[in-house]
């Protein structure tokens, strides 16, 4: 017996099979350790810049931290103006505490927590709850509904979520059979009743200096330049048109912000909070204020004007049409989009909101239970029926190691490339493993045609077997 086992492992094909079993078996498991997990780092947070979301707290103010019954009592003892010291990510990290609003004895630290995941697995809407949204793009009279405004609308859609660093979140373009397009917005776990009220909303974009608004969305007059690189600078650019009355706020602020004489600067480390080093023709710095663009009270971007430009305000005249000069397209394409998202594209006249369901974690729960229990019930329920068939135990099992194989080389790879695991897709990999159980049947029942007859009479029914199975 021994020796055939051996025989049996020494086999290249069950050496492979071994080995994406391992591998599989590898990428599951999470490997964070004790600790929390930082899910939400709000706006005003003391740690906002420093701390990430994802980076798993290990000690907080000398304590070490293995659960959220070690995390809360601290966080409670916690008073405005503490210093707070949080060892995440293997660095350390020391702030003030804020006062927090709604309780003024509180200290605010701004940080969101959770229990880290045991396994890398990423669950969807069904397994773990969350809200789904479903949005019906109406377009202005006259205008027709078309590929590229339904890209647009999703990505505004994107933009004004991602400002208020929801994560997890999955956006899906459906059309039905009479060719009417809808909008799916899907947020599984903590945080996504969020997602409800933020799709109802226009989406807020203000422009700002030292804190002080000068203009909103409305005053921005469509539609947006496209990104283009100056081949010259190098630098890419988004130009965007404003208002007069815009454009006159845009430069009596400004000008009313900046010293008598802006200091001179080569970084903006030189430069007091709120201003940046603004370059010349000539390469000098200036430190002026920063302009700042925010999308629903969370800042997007920030630069101080050129100085070409602060000039010209100088001089009392006002600029309607503004360029943004970025580094990379990529950072150009997010400015382009803010600006689209302080409010929908012209062609959209509303969002109307099809329908809005929520599924609690706890439901979320039980469904993920009760999906493990059913996928577990049909292996036992196969291994059965395989037993009452052949009777015999070195046909069943093998049979059975193959299709759990399958389910677990399935989860490693759902694991590695971030695949959401749903009830379809549970259901979808029991019907894989049916499928490739059947397959075995067949083959086996093939080769005990021929199991007493000659070599080639093996090769020929594991040809049938195989041309059954195509």
């Amino acid at each position: 017996m021994a020796k055939k086992i051996t025989q049996i492992l020494k086999n290249k094909k069950v050496l492979i099979l071994i080995l994406f079993l391992l591998f599989a078996v590898g990428m599951i498991p999470s490997y964070k350790g004790a600790g929390v997990e930082i899910t939400y780092i709000a706006a005003d947070s003391p740690f906002k810049g420093s701390l990430d979301e994802g980076m798993i707290i290990r000690e907080m103010q000398g304590v070490k931290i293995i659960s959220l019954e070690d995390y809360a009592p601290i966080m409670e003892s916690i008073k405005p103006n503490d210093t707070v010291s949080i060892v995440a990510g293997k660095q350390f990290y020391e702030k003030t505490a804020a006062v927090d609003s709604a309780n003024p004895e509180q200290g605010f630290i701004g940080l969101r927590v959770k229990e880290p995941p045991k396994n890398r697995l990423a669950l969807g809407l069904d397994l773990q709850g969350g809200a789904r949204v479903v949005l019906s793009p109406i377009t202005a009279e006259g205008v027709e509904f078309n590929d590229t405004v339904f890209d647009t609308t999703t990505q505004v859609l994107m933009t004004r979520l991602n400002a208020y660093a929801l994560k997890n979140i999955v956006i899906r373009q459906i059309t039905d059979i009479d060719d009417n397009r809808y909008i799916i917005i899907e947020m599984p776990g903590e945080g996504s009743e969020k997602v409800v009220e933020l799709v109802k909303s226009v989406g807020k974009f203000e422009l700002r200096i030292l804190n002080e608004t000068v203009f909103t969305g409305d005053s921005i007059i469509p539609p947006i330049g496209l990104p283009t690189q100056d081949f010259q600078t190098g630098q890419w650019r988004v130009s965007f048109t404003i208002d007069n009355t815009a454009a006159g706020q845009l430069r009596d602020s400004f000008i009313s912000k900046v010293p008598e004489s802006p200091s001179t600067c080569s970084s903006g480390d030189e430069c007091t909070d709120g201003f940046s080093c603004s370059r010349g023709f000539a390469g000098s710095g200036m430190c002026l204020p920063s302009i700042e663009m925010f999308l629903d009270d969370q800042k997007t971007f920030s630069a101080p004007p050129a100085q070409s430009l602060y000039e010209t305000w100088k001089f009392g005249e006002a600029s309607k049409n503004l360029v943004v000069e970025t580094n990379s397209q990529e950072s150009a394409k997010q400015v382009e989009v803010v600006l689209e998202a302080g409010r929908l594209p012209t062609q959209i006249k509303s969002l109307n909101i099809i329908s809005q369901d929520y599924v609690d974690p706890k439901l979320g729960r039980d469904f993920l239970r009760g999906a493990v229990i059913a996928g577990m019930a049909a292996i036992l329920a196969v291994g059965l029926v395989l037993l009452v068939r052949y009777r015999n135990l070195k046909i069943v099992i093998p049979i059975l190691f193959t299709g759990v194989s399958e389910v677990i080389i399935i989860l490693g790879v759902a694991s590695l490339i971030k695949w959401s695991i749903d009830l379809p897709a549970i259901a979808g990999i029991i019907a894989s493993v049916g499928t490739g159980v059947e397959q075995q049947i067949i083959i086996t029942d093939e080769l005990l045609k021929g199991i007493n007859g000659e070599r080639w009479a093996l090769k020929k029914q594991t040809k049938v077997a195989f041309g059954i199975i195509m």
